[in-house]
């Protein structure tokens, strides 16, 4: 079966510390007959509540093979250790490839801010001029009718 975990660390944790926390996590996979497909950082972000006290969080998303015995003692790892704010495990349907989950998500690239503040002009200019040749043909209309 294929799960999916995502996990919040500790965001104040040096380099080297949730380098331990991610090997202590791919340990304890692998001895219990699963296999982690792959551990994708999401980096630091704000969280929606404090949680300890914290604001922000350093996410971090995996995709783990094995059998549904060896949850219970990922689980149990995960809540144990300190630095491990939150995680949630969450089970993939079964059409779900391991193919699929072996790609990385590429996101796309954000645009520019001045490309895109010029688009936002370009389309409001063309909104005006539309507005402007419908109020004309409107006056027209009504002058007409007067």
């Amino acid at each position: 079966m294929f799960y999916e975990l995502m996990k919040i660390v500790n965001p104040e944790l040096r380099e080297d510390a949730v380098e331990k926390v991610i090997t202590r996590f791919t340990n304890n996979v692998k001895k219990n007959d699963g296999e982690i497909i792959r551990i994708e950082d999401m980096g630091i972000k704000t969280m929606a509540y404090k949680i300890e006290k914290k604001s922000k969080g350093h996410y971090f998303l995996s995709y783990l093979e094995g059998p549904g015995k060896m949850l219970s003692e990922i689980e149990r790892t995960l809540r144990i250790d300190e630095n491990v704010l939150r995680f949630m495990i969450i089970k993939l349907d079964e059409h779900v490839k391991r193919e699929d989950l072996e790609k990385a998500v590429v996101a796309p690239a954000p645009a520019p801010l001045a490309a895109e503040a010029e688009d936002i002009q370009e389309t409001v200019e063309e909104n005006n001029k539309v507005t402007e040749g419908s109020e004309s043909v409107a006056s027209n209309t009504v002058e007409e009718e007067v």
